[in-house]
């Protein structure tokens, strides 16, 4: 029987762009979600790292929140590379440049062992 992956980190940290392109995808969410930052960065929409039915509704909530209260915060459940899932304290806020959105931060927490899709 397989292993389940140790997650060491408390928390990872991605960020994408107004389109929801990954921009950045640090060592530790590389260790919770699965993929290698270069199957990501510049690759990948942020939406793979949710379950397929929440896309519609969660993702366009959760992003209009971090716009218009500065932060985003909720208990989801989200999707590693090998389909596994896990529920995560998710938090995401809007990052600016200049005075204008460039993008978003999203900071996820893991709640306990990823399960099986």
């Amino acid at each position: 029987m397989a292993q389940q992956k140790e997650f060491t980190a408390e928390t990872s940290v991605i960020t994408c762009d107004m389109q929801g392109t990954v921009t950045q995808y640090a060592a530790d969410a590389a260790d919770l979600f699965g993929w290698t930052p270069n199957e990501v960065i510049g690759k990948m929409s942020v939406a793979a790292f949710h379950l397929p039915e929440n896309v519609p509704t969660l993702v366009p909530r959760l992003l209009k929140t971090a716009v218009e209260a500065g932060r985003f915060e909720e208990e989801v459940v989200l999707v590693r590379k090998d389909g596994a899932r896990f529920p995560a304290i998710l938090t995401v806020r809007p990052m600016f440049r200049d005075g204008k959105q460039v993008g978003f931060m999203g900071r996820t927490k893991p709640l306990g062992p990823p399960r099986k899709a």
